[in-house]
């Protein structure tokens, strides 16, 4: 005489093996919008989270998932110069087993993760263009910069936007650049920076 099969209890969810995608159709929307967020909530102040949430409701067309073929044109409704690497990464992070959707608190994640990286990646790139300035005037010499800009990514910046970058902020024709200004004239600042 076999054993019964054992049965999941009121508080364990239920998980059939044989049909992934059935399961994900019949759990509720709470449990949904935390699939493959083992973090705690993201924290982002009201007006971020609000147009946050604004860009996913606008893709998602009502629902609590969004397509990832919508994710492209949701990162570029955020100010996101969006690449298809940055949506294969959220797609390959949220969606491995290729569902077709994420959900909004997985949106969210990504979002404020992503911000908070390129908030860092910011202030790591001032760090370096500042290192430069042995006298603490606030300037630098254009070789600096341009050693700066070739080493932080030079995949991204190519000598030609480098050339016009160094011309347009060296006013004088003096060889130096004011580096806050290089910073607020030339990179985009990360939309958490402007609330630290």
């Amino acid at each position: 005489m076999s054993e019964p099969e054992r049965q999941p209890i009121a508080t364990e969810p239920f998980h059939d093996d044989d049909n992934d995608d059935d399961d994900q159709e019949q759990r509720s929307e709470a449990e949904l919008s935390n699939d493959n967020v083992n973090e705690e909530p993201p924290r982002l102040p009201a007006q971020l989270l609000a147009e946050v949430h604004a860009a996913f409701a606008m893709f998602s067309e009502g629902s609590d998932k969004m397509n990832v073929r919508h994710l492209y044109m949701a990162l570029r409704a955020l100010g996101v110069d969006a690449t298809d690497e940055d949506v294969i990464a959220i797609v390959d992070e949220y969606d491995p087993k290729g569902r077709g959707y994420i959900t909004r608190n997985q949106w969210t994640v990504s979002m404020t993760r992503r911000w908070a990286e390129d908030g860092a990646r910011r202030r790591r790139f001032r760090g370096m263009l500042a290192a430069g300035d042995s006298t603490s005037s606030g300037q630098v010499s254009v070789s600096h910069v341009r050693a700066v800009l070739n080493e932080f990514d030079p995949k991204v910046v190519t000598t030609v936007d480098v050339d016009e970058m160094v011309t347009t902020m060296d006013y004088a024709g003096l060889g130096m650049i004011d580096y806050d200004d290089f910073m607020d004239t030339m990179v985009r600042p990360a939309p958490l920076d402007r609330y630290l």
